[in-house]
Parts: structure tokens; C-alpha cells; sequence
């Protein structure tokens, strides 16, 4: 039977891809040897990167790329960017004891059998340990993945029971491990793993579709915290930094929280930053966390929340 030009294309697009990691469909060689226009063309990496889950695609300089990634790119991002990378074999042992089984020797063998190199206090499979919250991780995954509903048996202030809600993604953030989920009463949340006591799945309901939950994927990607509200209209705080601790919060160091932004250093050298925000509960913590060098200036209403708060913490100590 023969191959049509569009099947012919899509083969040669995966050649390309071997030697080219990255294609946008703007690629003048690529137009010029297929003769098309970059519409065309962005359809077709479209079709392979639904035809295959290691063609991912990427906004780039205000333009979509379509990106080959092997194993050995992950590797590769995470030397060149991560600082744990101990903390990447670990959680792949996890997972697959046997997956170092062939790396007899070399660096790779060195640093996944080499104990005394580092110490974690915080284990990113630390909720995981238990057999029981292992199965349900593992029942969320494939929910996830395959997007079926599940009824999810919750422990928190005293037994909730979420039923036909839709698994949206796993989401590791502040240590722990969450569930973003969508409830039937269409109310987006994040379920903490290890306050899930059992979760069943619907049987008689059918997979829902990707279109229904596209607002809520973005906005998990967008939310800086669990405590980040979904369809809040979000609120700026102005922080002053005292000059003790503003190196930690000065432009191009780690930021604190995803959102925050440095405006500019005081005669008295501390700095001020803005953040945002959607809940008392999304900032607060942090403000707590570094007292008493953290100060709001506005808006007045977060100046009053923090307050009481201090306000309650001193009456425990009259």
C-alpha cells in the first residue's frame, strides 16, 4: 500500500528530530524541503507530538517549540541545574530498586551507592513510605494519567468523603505531597496526600475530558502554594525587608515564593519587595517564618491579619 505525503513528512520530522532537538514551524530548511507554510507545519509536529509522549512542546521567546527528550536530557538539565542531584537517583531507586543493577562502575554507580556524600532532611518519598499511602499514590497516578474519576475518603477537621472527583495532577510542593483534584461541585482544591484514607474508583462513570479541566492544569502551574486559590482575583502585598536579612531577598537571589519581586533598596539598606497573593493563608506563613524582619506596608487589611496573629501568639506566653 502506498504512503501518503503527509505519513512521509511525519517520518521525516522524526529524523530531523535525531539530529535537531529542537523544531518550530517556522524552520525556513524545513518549510523549504517540505514546500509549506508554517501552518502546515505546526500541524503535523502537532500530530507527533500527540502520537508521542517524548515530543513535548514549549513556549519559547513568544513562539511554540517542539522538543525530542531522551533520558539523557533529563540528566543533562538536571546536572547543569540542580544542586541535589543525589536527590534524582534516590527517588528513581525508589521507584525501580533494580534500576542501577548495570552501572557496575563509573561515576553514575559512585554517586547512587555513595551514603555518606550527603544528608536529607527532607525526603521527597517521605510520605510514600507507607504501604497504604504508596498503593493510593500509585491509584492517583493512573487516575491521573488516564483521567478517571475517583472517590477520594479524606481525614482533616473530621471525615470528608470528595466522591466523583477529577484527579488533576500530583503536585510535591512545601514537602508534601498533593492531589489537585476538581470536585463534582466544580470546586478546585488541593488534598494533601497524607490525610487520604482510601480512595475508590467510579465505575460508573466514564473519563472526563482534558478540555473540561484546561483552566485548572494552568492554573496548577501558576499557584505558588497549596493555600493558592483558584478564580480569586489575586492581591499585591508590599514587604520591607530588614537590612539584617535583605541579602536573602535581593534581586537575583532564590526567591522565597514564586511570586515575588524586589523593587528597590532603602537609604537604610533594607529592601522592598511585592508578592502576590490570593488568601491570608498563601503569604502569611512566610511573613511568620522570617519575624521580625518582614514587615507589611500594605494593603492594610494583611497589616491587621498579621497583627492578631502576633496578637495571639503573646497571650500564650502572659
Amino acid at each position: 500500500m502506498a504512503i501518503d505525503k503527509k505519513t512521509k513528512l511525519l517520518f521525516r520530522l522524526m529524523e530531523i528530530f535525531l539530529t535537531q532537538k529542537e523544531i518550530t514551524a517556522y524552520d525556513e530548511h524545513i518549510l523549504q524541503e517540505f514546500d509549506c507554510k508554517p501552518k502546515t507545519l505546526e500541524r503535523y509536529l502537532k500530530d507527533l507530538e500527540n502520537i508521542y509522549d517524548h515530543i513535548i512542546q514549549v513556549k519559547r521567546d513568544k513562539k511554540n517549540v517542539w522538543k525530542l527528550i531522551k533520558v539523557s536530557d533529563i540528566f543533562e538539565e538536571f546536572i547543569k541545574n540542580g544542586n541535589d542531584l543525589y536527590t534524582l537517583f534516590e527517588l528513581a531507586r525508589e521507584f525501580d530498586p533494580e534500576i542501577f543493577k548495570e552501572l557496575e562502575k563509573g561515576t553514575l554507580k559512585k554517586l547512587a551507592t555513595n551514603e555518606s556524600l550527603f544528608v536529607y532532611k527532607n525526603n521527597i518519598m517521605e510520605e510514600l513510605n507507607d504501604s497504604v499511602k504508596n498503593e493510593i499514590f500509585k491509584d492517583l497516578r493512573q487516575a491521573v494519567k488516564d483521567r478517571e474519576y475517583r472517590d477520594i475518603y479524606y481525614q482533616y477537621d473530621g471525615d470528608i468523603i470528595y466522591e466523583d472527583v477529577k484527579p488533576l495532577k500530583l503536585v510535591f510542593i512545601n514537602n508534601n505531597w498533593y492531589i489537585a483534584v476538581v470536585t463534582k461541585e466544580k470546586k478546585f482544591q488541593f488534598l494533601r496526600l497524607n490525610f487520604i484514607q482510601e480512595v475508590k474508583k467510579r465505575h460508573s462513570q466514564g473519563r472526563f475530558q482534558s478540555v473540561d479541566i484546561e483552566q485548572y492544569v494552568d492554573f496548577i502551574a501558576q499557584a505558588q502554594n497549596a493555600m493558592s486559590l483558584f478564580g480569586v482575583t489575586t492581591k499585591t502585598a508590599i514587604i520591607k525587608v530588614n537590612k539584617n536579612v535583605a541579602k536573602y531577598f535581593k534581586e537575583g537571589m532564590k526567591k522565597q515564593i514564586a511570586t515575588q519581586k524586589y523593587i528597590e533598596e532603602l537609604d537604610d539598606g533594607s529592601v522592598l519587595i511585592s508578592i502576590e497573593y490570593t488568601q491570608e493563608l498563601e503569604i502569611l506563613p512566610l511573613i511568620q517564618k522570617w519575624l521580625p524582619d518582614l514587615i507589611i506596608q500594605e494593603p492594610q487589611e494583611l497589616k491587621e491579619a498579621m497583627k492578631e496573629k502576633l496578637q495571639k501568639a503573646l497571650n500564650y506566653y502572659n
